[in-house]
């Protein structure tokens, strides 16, 4: 029955975010012509990523949505537990956000254009002047009143530990000024291993803590704010996967 169920809610998913990227990728390419500062492509995003969420079964449960700052941009750096973690931030902050994602992903009928058409921003990791150049892109973003979310594990957790922070985060918050927002990600790592395309319905629970200030600081100590952040994201996950927490448990992983 298991192997049953798997195979319905993988079909299930797979179906759903096909037929929805190409609905909505036309949407949003059309909003693209109509508007060109993004704002427009990236809420249909938003919408996908609801609809990916609320059709696959996957609830999503925010706490800390008084921790976001809606008058400005701010850096959401947060643990990277799966596929998910980028359709429940997307679908459910309450803000303007332009993603760093991979060049290669932008070749992708529909979703690619859409991300363009969104104003997200390519990183073509193996060169390292154009890598620089999606950093100064990034900061022209931010300034521009647009938040970005890092993932400064750099890849997907295998098993939940929310594995050493690489470098880069602090320097896009101490070129652009903008706020570091701690974010907590549990239950994603569950509904699509890493090295799997098997779909697990589960619940999801994002913690959103207090913003750091990184122009109080001071340019020594916004390295050391990184590191901070991190140490909230890790007492974040362990208090709330161990089910101290409105009975979440997330025990599977």
């Amino acid at each position: 029955m298991k192997a049953l169920a798997s195979f319905y809610h993988t079909f299930k998913f797979w179906m759903v975010i096909s037929v929805l990227s190409l609905v909505l990728g036309v949407a949003a390419l059309i909003l693209a012509a109509v508007r060109r500062n993004g704002d427009g492509p990236h809420r249909i995003a938003s919408l996908w990523s609801r609809l990916l969420c609320r059709l696959n079964g996957i609830p999503v449960e925010i706490i800390g949505l008084e921790n976001v700052q809606r008058d400005r941009a701010q850096i959401f750096v947060a643990n990277h537990q799966g596929y998910f973690d980028i359709f429940a931030l997307s679908g459910y902050l309450p803000v303007q956000i332009r993603w760093m994602a991979k060049a290669s992903l932008f070749r992708i009928p529909f979703v690619g254009w859409s991300m363009k058409a969104a104003g997200y921003i390519p990183v073509q990791r193996d060169n390292k002047k154009k890598a620089f150049q999606s950093f100064l892109d990034t900061i022209e973003k931010i300034k521009a009143g647009c938040s970005v979310v890092l993932f400064p594990e750099g890849t997907r957790s295998e098993n939940g530990i929310i594995g050493p922070f690489k470098k880069g985060g602090h320097l896009l918050a101490a070129r652009s000024g903008a706020p570091m927002v701690p974010v907590t990600i549990l239950g994603t790592g569950a509904i699509i291993r890493k090295g799997s395309a098997v779909i697990r319905p589960g619940a999801v629970r994002i913690i959103i803590s207090p913003p750091v200030d990184v122009e109080r600081c001071g340019p020594d100590g916004v390295e050391q704010a990184l590191v901070g952040i991190r140490e909230t994201i890790i007492r974040n996950y362990e208090e709330n996967r161990l089910g101290k927490s409105a009975g979440f448990l997330e025990a599977r992983e």
